[in-house]
């Protein structure tokens, strides 16, 4: 499968790059030096590019049979004000989708967070994919999490309209198992059920792509104790992290 990879060379998209061009021909795309991303990740092709031009997006898709989303706004510039927000997380997005609609490719891996779900008092809540329950009331992540509500909405509508079947990862915390080093440079001192390695959203990723029925669904993705419904990431994707930072303490 010839899959587009956008933010390869960001700090998750390394390691989804690292799962996936195990198996498929990944064009990772970077706003950035070419040369100095294709050192930094697995993709066997690498495209600088600006998603936020419709014209860009529609030279990145050709030839390919899939889309994987994982770009966003630098963190935390990026979210104080909607200018750069709204250029690379939604205008890019829909960009892509519009795209891929007209070029007829018709599969995508959202990568998406859990901060869009409405919390319930109990913690179990979820949200389907472009309706919710959303979170509208995290304010700690700036704009972040409004943008990627909008994303989920964008997917939805492709999917209605344009029969762009999209599995919605929603992952916690990322965090390379091993290195315990977060994007931020901080370095993990417990645990937390969030957790979740970038090669184990890669492995998500993969098996999402390998669905045949595959819909508009969305999946959480974290630890087994992880207090989200995890019933159809484990039953359609037959998917567990396989990373367990082991080595982190068990704070209670």
């Amino acid at each position: 499968m010839n899959i587009l990879l956008t933010g390869a060379p960001g700090y998750a998209g390394c390691g989804i790059a690292e799962v996936l061009a195990a198996k498929h021909k990944v064009r990772g795309v970077t706003f950035g030096d070419t040369e100095a991303a294709l050192q930094k990740c697995a993709c066997q092709e690498m495209r600088p590019a600006d998603i936020a031009d419709y014209a860009a997006c529609r030279e990145l898709l050709k030839g390919m049979d899939a889309m994987v989303l994982c770009h966003m706004a630098p963190n935390p510039q990026g979210y104080k004000i909607p200018p750069p927000a709204f250029d690379v997380n939604v205008k890019g997005t829909a960009n892509l989708y519009h795209a891929a609609g007209e070029l007829g490719v018709k599969k995508a891996v959202l990568i998406s967070t859990q901060g869009v779900i409405a919390q319930t008092p109990a913690k179990t809540g979820d949200a389907q994919a472009g309706i919710g329950p959303y979170n509208f009331t995290d304010s700690n992540h700036g704009l972040y999490v409004l943008t990627k509500i909008f994303q989920e909405c964008i997917a939805r509508y492709y999917f209605v309209n344009f029969g762009i079947a999209t599995a919605v990862l929603r992952p916690g915390w990322i965090v390379y198992d091993g290195e315990l080093i977060t994007k931020y440079g901080e370095k993990m001192d417990r645990y937390h059920r969030e957790l979740i390695d970038p090669r184990d959203i890669g492995t998500a990723t993969s098996a999402a792509l390998a669905l045949p029925d595959l819909k508009l669904e969305s999946f959480n993705l974290g630890q087994a104790d992880l207090n989200l419904d995890m019933t159809s990431t484990q039953t359609r994707l037959k998917w567990a992290a396989r990373h367990r930072f082991a080595s982190l303490p068990r704070v209670p």
